[in-house]
């Protein structure tokens, strides 16, 4: 799946990865994620409306044993300010440009996982409408529409 952009401030977070996670944070993680609008199996997506809130989810999950956003390159986390993108993400991620079939609908942008075979296109601000890649929208690599 992919997850499209917040229209306010977010985290993407990478849940899988090679170091330790308490495990009071697979707990907190588990309590938190939610498939039809914030974890797409590969990356989740923390949203707020104030940057306090943010860094308070931060400071959580560095203390569960998460490399937090000021790491550059070896960061679990990406934080993306109000309307706007990263100076700089890791790459591990991606933003790509999700372009829907009917026209009627406007291009939007979603972050995903690099290099996963990501199907769905879900919104952290509305769970229903999930789009499907082929069927109902593309993104790169393109695939086209599909029947």
């Amino acid at each position: 799946m992919a997850i499209q952009t917040l229209s306010f401030i977010s985290l993407i977070l990478r849940p899988f990865v090679q170091q330790e996670i308490d495990p009071d944070g697979w707990a907190y993680l588990l309590n938190y994620s939610d498939p039809h609008r914030n974890f797409d199996g590969e990356i989740m997506a923390f949203g707020a409306m104030s940057g306090n809130v943010i860094d308070r989810y931060i400071t959580e999950l560095t203390s569960f044993g998460y490399v937090g956003p000021e790491k550059d390159e070896s960061s679990d986390m990406v934080l993306a300010e109000l309307f706007g993108e990263p100076f700089e993400i890791p790459s591990w991620v991606e933003i790509v440009d999700v372009n829907f079939f009917d026209e009627n609908l406007r291009t939007v942008r979603a972050w995903k996982k690099k290099d996963s075979e990501v199907y769905k296109l879900i919104n952290f601000e509305s769970d229903i409408n999930h789009r499907t890649k082929g069927y109902e929208c593309d993104w790169s690599p393109h695939i086209g529409k599909i029947g």
